[in-house]
């Protein structure tokens, strides 16, 4: 082995101490001059602070300013009678109370029954006025508010002769309004089908039962996506069954509307076999496929009691849509005889299938995840476990529904439709809990645009401005730290590189 002189072993260890000195010279002055990560992200939460802290307080003031309970008026339209309403609203997350209630027919003259309609509203009205307008009613009617001449108004194809082309809008919005002539503001108006406000009422109350606001996503469940109590749902469908049948759609969370609205109840449906009635006398006027085979043509009551009296009279009396007479009609119009029939009657079985026909249509279109029915015939009991069991049926096991354990009796299978068709929570005033959500979405909408319209200029240009300089700071401050970086990492590569080489 080499023997190494010892002045050459001081040497080296002098070189080599000094090499370690001047090393952590460089790490403190790194430490030193490299700026704190960690101030740099203090630095920029707190310019988002000051924003978040100048915009609450803002909004505080608003809301300290107007303590008075807004009035809410709604309306039901339906074809028999409107029901009109006055609501309290203390704010959202919170119920509003019907503070007053009436129901007017609705068979007279159109232009009476809005005059008596528009006289509750004069009658009930505040000092401060009402702060939004909902109206839900019968169709088909105009519901696109960019559409001026048609929005409010009921349309031309109306089954209801009376009623076609009579503004429904003008006159019930003029006595809301009472005394305020501000154009700037006025007063705030949304008018939907009564079918479609009932989905979106129904929409919130089953998001509302998953503690999940509809307006956020649910990025923080953890939970099982099997579990139906605890996902989100994004869509909804009611189902009314009457003297006709209504469909109302909400999709990811919004009322769909497109070339009309929804008009689910006259898609025709794959009949029970042998089945020979010719549609319901209302079809062939001007109904899709003049009522045969229809949802509406065989599941509504005048469908139902006019098969009925078709059975009761014998197999060569002709009763509806293929050549009914008018008086056939308005006989069949006696509804109250369906109250007398057993559950286990033909006619009802009828029923069951076009409606499962209907929700297996819903389910495989549009995906839909909570099928709600109303109405009065689905005040009958029975009929709701026949239509979930029919509809799986239908389906035939091609959608992953949810499982039980037994299999259903009715049904024959082990698909279980009773958490996605159900009955809706809200019975009787389906239609004006839906006409109270619009309201409130109407007076939520006008908040949100008055506060935009009086934010001050002053304060967003310096939250602008605060913005601006966060950004700035985080992009200078990133910028140090790479480049101090990347020296460091210089500075080791080549010290270890000498390192080696000596």
């Amino acid at each position: 082995q080499q023997v190494v002189p010892a002045v050459h072993r001081d040497q080296q260890k002098h070189q080599q101490h000094q090499q370690r000195r001047r090393q952590q010279g460089r790490r403190g002055k790194l430490a030193k001059h490299t700026p704190s990560i960690s101030f740099v992200c203090v630095d920029i939460e707190t310019l988002f602070s000051v924003m978040t802290f100048s915009d609450n307080n803002n909004n505080n003031n608003k809301n300290n300013n107007n303590t008075t309970k807004p009035l809410l008026a709604v309306v039901e339209g339906g074809g028999t009678a409107f029901t009109v309403a006055v609501c309290e609203w203390e704010g959202p997350h919170q119920t509003p109370t019907v503070v007053a209630r009436q129901d007017i027919s609705s068979d007279g003259d159109p232009h009476t029954t809005l005059r008596r309609c528009a006289a509750f509203f004069r009658e009930h009205q505040s000092a401060n006025g009402y702060a939004a307008l909902g109206i839900a009613t019968f169709g088909p009617v105009g519901v696109r508010a960019d559409d001026t001449e048609r929005y409010g108004r009921i349309l031309s194809s109306s089954p209801k002769a009376a009623w076609r082309n009579v503004d429904l809008l003008t006159p019930l919005r003029q006595a809301c309004s009472g005394n305020n002539d501000d154009d700037d503001k006025p007063l705030p108006v949304l008018v939907e089908t009564d079918v479609n406000a009932p989905a979106l009422a129904e929409y919130y109350y089953c998001s509302s039962r998953r503690d999940v606001n509809p307006a956020t996503t649910s990025r923080n469940n953890n939970s099982s996506s099997s579990s139906s109590s605890s996902t989100m749902i994004t869509s909804t469908a009611y189902i009314t069954v009457g003297t006709g049948v209504g469909v109302g759609l909400v999709v990811n969370g919004k009322p769909v509307h497109g070339r009309m609205h929804p008009e689910g109840g006259h898609i025709p449906v794959q009949p029970l076999p042998h089945d020979a009635f010719a549609g319901y006398s209302w079809g062939k006027d001007k109904s899709p496929f003049q009522g045969i085979h229809t949802v509406e043509g065989i599941a509504s009551t005048v469908a139902l009691t006019e098969r009925v009296l078709l059975q009761d009279a014998g197999p060569h009396t002709t009763v509806g849509g293929g050549g009914g007479s008018g008086d056939n009609a308005n006989t069949a119009q006696n509804r109250s005889i369906l109250a007398d029939l057993p559950d286990h009657h033909p006619a009802f079985e009828h029923a069951v299938n076009a409606l499962a026909n209907l929700c297996a249509t819903l389910l495989l279109m549009l995906s839909m995840e909570r099928i709600v029915l109303g109405g009065g015939l689905m005040n009958r009991a029975s009929l709701l476990p026949k239509i979930q069991a029919r509809t799986a049926q239908l389906l035939n096991g091609y959608l992953p529904l949810p499982r039980t354990t037994t299999a259903t009796s009715i049904g024959g299978g082990d698909e279980d439709l009773t958490s996605i068709i159900t009955l809706s929570q809200h019975g009787k005033d389906a239609g004006l809990n839906g006409a109270i959500v619009l309201a409130q979405h109407a007076y939520q909408q006008s908040l949100e645009m008055n506060d935009n319209d009086d934010e001050d200029p002053s304060i967003a240009t310096t939250t602008k401005r605060l913005k601006q300089e966060a950004f700035a700071t985080g992009l200078w401050h990133g910028m140090i730290v790479g480049a101090v970086a990347v020296a460091a990492m210089f500075q080791f590569v080549r010290g270890t590189f000498f390192r080696k080489r000596l």
